[in-house]
């Protein structure tokens, strides 16, 4: 016969399971899991390394685990060999005896999807204090950790727990633990503390947190557990749940059964340890610092050991100084030892959060030494773009730099702002920060890519204006194989050194772009430009041009205006001023450049152009007593104030308010009534350099005020027929709240079905009702439905369905048991009680031998004691029926099975 591999591993599992159900049976005191947690690193698109490792009592060898079954959450499992050999013993306390066991294994999954990774050993150790009661012993270790493998994510690997779960204490001596965890792919860690489980989904029973006198709790984003104080000398038992996100989104999570063992009557304090505050480092540059470590009890010795990060980077890990020869740790006596830290973090360090350093002072008490735990967070940066040069070139300014020192970069950030903030960034401070005054101008991607050239997006700097820069280098995080995690969060650099450079006057500056008369055809503008003021005759020889042109879009097609000014010398070139006329300036902006030319063999050459410049633009937007203005402005100069000008009774336009804003509300107007306005921007270049104001109007525009505010929601209460049993019609009665707009005509009566249909208008009836009878035909089928209300003003705004009201329904249907069909004229037909709100009705009527007699789907059944198919005369006797009930509520028809006997008395 053929063993599958498949097979094979059932049958292994089996025998597992049957050897752990045997301890069981034999009642084995198998006091021996203690703590553990599951890891994993992602190798492949599918394929993960997980790592199950147990920390156990090596007590009880009968419950050690040379293999251990992992469900890796896809319906699969695998039996996997420990491979630290027979486990290491990482503490022989004679109350606290721990062995950490190691089973690793590699598990290829068929696609994305969401993974929980398990084990589950039926033997936890006995007489954990939190757990039952104490009574722990045969309730199952269990662990797990979740992955989220849908596509998209990148790489990922689960935090790393570099510090072991197993601790120990004293009661009321304040207990610090840290798991030392950390993320290789930068990702976000939150702790928090929930109780640990015996199966997938199902949490130990009579789990308690432990016993404090002040508080027991976890830091979220750091995970350090402070603990005071103890008050019960035992085992404690409890998880931590490590989730793990990127950019928000929660891709994985972690989860360690760790345990803690209290000592009782202590005779020792714990150690007093302290780390620097946190901190930045640029990559490449060493970090240097104390970590200083005391202690109260005389004449012990202290050890300082180190966990986190910083040193477990693949390149250039952090390391404590002076270590005793042939260990992990500084030592000192108890006045005080110091551990020298220094880390020169490479560039793969680069991150946005900071990498944890988490350092651990221990005494040396004989039977119960003591610690004490601190972190230390430590952000690595990338260097600032260095070099940075900035020169004009024709109408913009180019700007380069050397490229990032780490190579690593994958692209710059351009900040721009007019003047110099003389900033410095702190220590901490990457990025430039908005309190600058600097904005982000633009980003480039390349390493490589260290020139930019800025010309306004080709509409030419503001000459005469001072503009400085700053750059940044931005990268996204590396995990410890240095592979890019493009989906996580990217950090930026240190700014550079910052650059100033202004545009000279080597070109026509325009100075004003005003709007001197409004029309659809007959507009006019005024432009106003400065002649260039640097020009080197011998490179550009007379005579010279100066032309010109027009365009309705900033980046459009310009055209010739005018014929252009002539000079035949330099000293002839001056100042000019045009009127630009028969525009339509009603509705358009429009922008201009000038063109400056040289002679070249008795031709006109291009050699210069001015930076565009466009008319002021004003909108309106008319609403309740207001006209709310708004305008764009698109010139090289810099605007500071607006005066908004109206039109009076007089038909002159007076100045009503100023702003340094492009928006203006003017209010308490009439509704109904036009209003005419213009804006007069008022700005200035450099004033070393211009000391003159610039103002310019932009066109006339009106606009009429409408109210656009709509009513309050009437407030509505509904009388349903429900109470009264004759009744078929639904009461509408409300109040229209007084606190608001009177100006309110008339009201609209709203209808839908349920919640999900819309709204159908029923009727309207004028302001001053406040009652609607709904006595629709429909309504003796089911009242169920919603309603509203709806104030309508005189401009036609009507409120929001705020108030809607639901009314389900009460419907009655009975069938009497007897009826007489002998043409008396008296109960000759059987007909149903009275009934209301019924959608419709299907009745079968059997004789007592289970013969069909009569049916029909008539709400009122109008049967007349005859067998229906033959029309004979039933004889007096009991017959059944079955009806089937149709009712309409808000959530849809209901079926009601009514089952019944009629008598036939002729």
């Amino acid at each position: 016969m053929f063993i599958t591999p498949i097979i094979l591993a059932k049958i292994k599992r089996l025998i597992f399971l049957f050897f752990c159900f045997l301890l069981l049976a034999l009642k084995v005191s198998a006091t021996h899991y203690r703590a553990g947690e599951i890891t994993y690193k992602q190798l492949g698109p599918f394929l993960y390394e997980i790592t199950v490792i147990t920390y156990t009592d090596p007590a009880n060898s009968a419950a050690d685990r040379q293999e251990m079954e992992v469900d890796f959450g896809d319906k699969t499992s695998s039996i996997v060999a420990r491979s630290n050999g027979n486990g290491e013993i990482v503490n022989d306390d004679i109350n606290n005896r721990v062995k950490k066991n190691i089973y690793r294994t590699t598990h290829t999954y068929s696609g994305p999807d969401y993974y929980l990774i398990s084990i589950t050993d039926p033997n936890r150790v006995d007489n954990i204090k939190n757990i039952n009661g104490g009574n722990s012993v045969n309730i199952p270790f269990y662990v797990e950790s979740w992955i989220n493998a849908l596509s998209g994510f990148g790489n990922n690997q689960s935090p790393v727990l570099l510090f072991p779960p197993i601790d120990v204490g004293c009661v009321f001596k304040t207990f610090t633990h840290n798991p030392s965890a950390y993320d290789p792919d930068g990702d976000s860690l939150a702790f928090s503390i929930i109780a640990p489980k015996r199966a997938k989904g199902v949490e130990v029973p009579n789990f308690t947190i432990p016993a404090f006198s002040e508080y027991f709790n976890i830091e979220i984003n750091s995970g350090q557990l402070t603990w005071k104080t103890p008050i019960e000398t035992g085992h404690y038992n409890w998880a931590i749940l490590i989730r793990e996100y990127r950019k928000g989104i929660l891709i994985g999570y972690v989860v360690r059964d760790m345990q803690v063992y209290i000592n009782n009557n202590c005779d020792n304090n714990p150690p007093q340890l302290r780390v620097p505050a946190d901190t930045c480092v640029e990559a490449n540059v060493l970090l240097q610092q104390q970590i200083f470590a005391k202690d109260t009890n005389i004449g012990q010795t202290l050890r300082i050991y180190s966990y986190g990060s910083p040193f477990v980077q693949v390149n250039s890990p952090a390391f404590i100084s002076p270590l005793v020869p042939g260990t992990s740790y500084v030592e000192g006596p108890y006045v005080g030892v110091n551990a020298t830290f220094r880390w020169k973090p490479s560039c793969n360090a680069i991150r946005y959060r900071p990498h944890m350093a988490v350092f651990r002072a221990v005494d040396n008490h004989l039977t119960k030494p003591l610690s004490d735990i601190k972190y230390w967070n430590i952000k690595v940066v990338g260097p600032a773009p260095k070099n940075v040069q900035i020169k004009q070139d024709s109408n913009g300014l180019k700007l380069s730099w050397n490229r990032d020192t780490c190579r690593l970069a994958l692209g710059y950030r351009i900040y721009r702002r007019v003047d110099s903030s003389y900033w410095k960034h702190g220590a901490c401070e990457t990025g430039v920060p908005s309190y600058t005054g600097y904005v982000l101008y633009d980003t480039t991607k390349g390493v490589n890519n260290t020139t930019f050239f800025d010309n306004n997006f080709g509409k030419g700097l503001s000459p005469l204006i001072r503009y400085c820069y700053l750059i940044t280098s931005w990268y996204y995080p590396r995990n410890e194989d240095g592979t890019v995690i493009l989906i996580g969060e990217y950090t930026e650099s240190y700014a550079s050194e910052e650059v100033c450079d202004i545009i000279l006057k080597t070109k026509p500056i325009i100075t004003k772009v005003s709007v001197e008369k409004t029309s659809e055809s007959n507009g006019k503008i005024r432009v106003d430009w400065l002649k260039p003021d640097i020009l080197d005759s011998n490179q550009f020889p007379p005579p010279y041009k100066m032309q010109l042109l027009r365009s309705t879009s900033a980046l459009g097609n310009y055209a010739n205006v005018g014929s252009g000014i002539i000079a035949n010398t330099t000293s002839e070139l001056s100042d000019a001023t045009y009127i630009d006329s028969l525009l339509n300036t009603t509705g358009n902006t429009y922008f201009y450049k000038v063109i400056f030319y040289s002679t070249k063999n008795n031709t006109f050459k291009y050699t210069e152009e001015s930076t565009i410049a466009g008319s002021v633009r004003l909108g309106n937007i008319n609403t309740n007593r207001t006209v709310i203005l708004s305008w764009k402005v698109d010139v090289p100069w810099l605007n500071k104030e607006s005066v908004i000008y109206r039109k009076n009774s007089l038909n002159l336009f007076d100045s009503i308010g100023s702003t340094s804003n492009l928006r203006y509300a003017d209010t308490g107007l009439t509704n109904g009534q036009t209003y005419c306005y213009y804006v007069e921007t008022k700005g200035n270049y450099n004033p070393i350099y211009y000391p003159f104001l610039i103002q310019n109007k932009s066109q006339e525009i009106c606009g009429t005020p409408i109210d656009t505010i709509r009513p309050c929601a009437p407030i509505l209460s509904i009388d349903t027929p429900c109470n009264s049993f004759t009744a078929l019609e639904v009461k509408l009665n409300w109040v229209y709240p007084s606190t608001c707009e009177t100006d309110v005509v008339k009201y609209r009566i709203y209808w839908k079905k349920n919640a999900k249909e819309n709204w159908t208008l029923l009727d309207s009836v004028a302001f001053g009702t406040n009652q609607y009878i709904d006595k629709r035909e429909s309504l003796k089928f089911s009242i169920a439905g919603c309603y509203a209300v709806i104030a309508v003003d005189s401009f036609n705004n009507a409120s929001y369905f705020a108030n809607a009201k639901c009314i389900d329904n009460c419907p009655f249907y009975a069938i009497p048991n007897v009826f007489t069909p002998n043409n008396d004229g008296k109960n000759d037909m059987l007909n149903p009680f009275p009934y209301r709100f019924i959608d419709k009705v299907d009745i079968v009527i059997y004789n007592r031998w289970g013969q069909e007699v009569f049916k029909t789907n008539n709400i009122d059944i109008n049967w007349d004691g005859n067998d229906q198919e033959s029309g004979k005369e039933l004889t007096e006797s009991v017959y059944y029926y079955i009806a089937d009930v149709y009712e309409s509520y808000l959530e849809g028809t209901k079926k009601r099975t009514l089952r019944g006997t009629i008598t036939i008395i002729r």
